[in-house]
């Protein structure tokens, strides 16, 4: 993919899947990341959504313009374009642990899913993601962009169309919905138990969820920036914000109408898979189908989180690529395999949320005085 040739808009819908199929992971699709990022919020939830979408698209233009800019060969050196030398190096291997610990997710959540909906045991599920994953990473960037692209817009699609039923079946429980996530009348629920929050505010929520995507896309938009026509890009970035925002709103509102639903002490507000239980409120048969669509998104996001630490450390096309493709595979694998879903979404999308907050304030104060010296120049 140069950098060459006008505008296409067919490569920007291709572009905004792939950056639809990076956010679109499992903590999406499972519906345990947007319970604990917007849910919890009841209608702050739409705050979250704003403070996202704003960041997202500023941060996401910057490392854009600046991969156009330096062409640099490696994604994680813009990161010494905004911090320095010392701080830039610390957010570049900060950076890389995170993609790959973010992948450890995508395990739990590809096996969480099979498991829930097929009753498939965990190891076969993480098992058969990794091999896919390190199959595609295998192959580099360019073929990488073209398959996740195609899978990004085909399952958020997915997730819209049955989030859209469930709110038109579930409309006038919304506010019933909105009564129980507020003074924490939870079914099923133990003395001191409620839903699982990233923040105390919406506000520290909305800041947090676009801290941690910011890390993801980093390096990834800075190589995009690098290899793609630039209005191109910029129309890709805004035709996936439009999507990801409308889905995230939709099924986040299914969500709060269906708080209480569920059984076996498993209900929308405390269930690894969330949305499944929505799926089978639409119809039970599609729990399978989800199950399938939330795997094959797992490793549509799986691949660009491996494909980072991967390609840090060695030449894309290369037989060590190949092999530390392979090795980190395998152990993120069974790293996944060991804790608990909930905890790895919790935790490490949380924690690192702020890590990300931390480098947008050297994004915005390097955009900042470069803007100074410019006009300063003009004058």
């Amino acid at each position: 993919m140069g950098s060459g040739g006008g505008f296409s808009l067919k490569k920007a819908f291709i572009l905004a899947g792939a950056i639809i199929a990076l956010v679109v992971g499992t903590g999406f699709a499972t519906g345990q990341e947007l319970v604990q990022y917007f849910t919890a919020y009841g209608l702050g939830g739409f705050a979250v959504i704003a403070v996202f979408a704003v960041i997202f698209i500023y941060y996401n233009l910057s490392f854009a313009r600046v991969g156009a800019k330096e062409r640099y060969e490696h994604g994680n050196d813009v990161f010494r374009y905004y911090c320095g030398k010392r701080i830039g190096t610390f957010f570049d291997y900060y950076s890389t642990l995170f993609c790959y610990m973010s992948f450890f997710v995508m395990v739990g959540g590809a096996s969480s899913a099979l498991q829930q909906g097929f009753g498939i045991p965990a190891w076969a599920g993480a098992t058969l993601l990794a091999i896919i994953v390190v199959l595609v990473v295998s192959l580099g960037l360019n073929r990488l962009i073209e398959i996740i692209g195609v899978i990004g817009p085909v399952n958020i699609a997915f997730f819209i169309t049955v989030g859209l039923i469930v709110v038109v079946m579930d409309w006038p429980h919304i506010a019933e919905g909105l009564r129980a996530i507020q003074e924490s009348t939870l079914a099923g629920a133990g003395e001191g138990e409620g839903i699982v929050r990233a923040g105390e505010h919406w506000l520290v929520s909305g800041l947090s969820y676009a801290g941690f995507v910011l890390l993801w896309f980093a390096s990834f938009m800075t190589l995009l920036g690098a290899r793609n026509e630039p209005r191109t890009l910029r129309a890709g970035l805004i035709i996936a914000v439009v999507a990801i925002c409308a889905a995230i709103a939709i099924i986040f509102m299914a969500q709060v109408a269906n708080i209480n639903t569920g059984a076996d002490e498993l209900f929308v507000w405390n269930a690894p898979i969330p949305n499944l239980i929505l799926a089978e409120r639409v119809w039970p048969p599609l729990v399978f189908v989800y199950a399938v669509v939330v795997f094959v998104g797992a490793c549509a996001t799986s691949v660009p989180l491996l494909y980072n630490p991967v390609a840090r450390f060695a030449d894309e096309g290369t037989p060590r690529f190949r092999v530390l493709a392979a090795v980190l595979g395998v152990v993120g694998l069974a790293i996944g395999l060991f804790f608990p879903y909930r905890m790895l979404v919790n935790v490490i999308y949380v924690l690192n949320g702020y890590i990300g907050a931390a480098l947008l304030v050297f994004m915005v104060v390097r955009d900042v005085r470069g803007r100074r010296d410019r006009d300063e120049g003009e004058a």
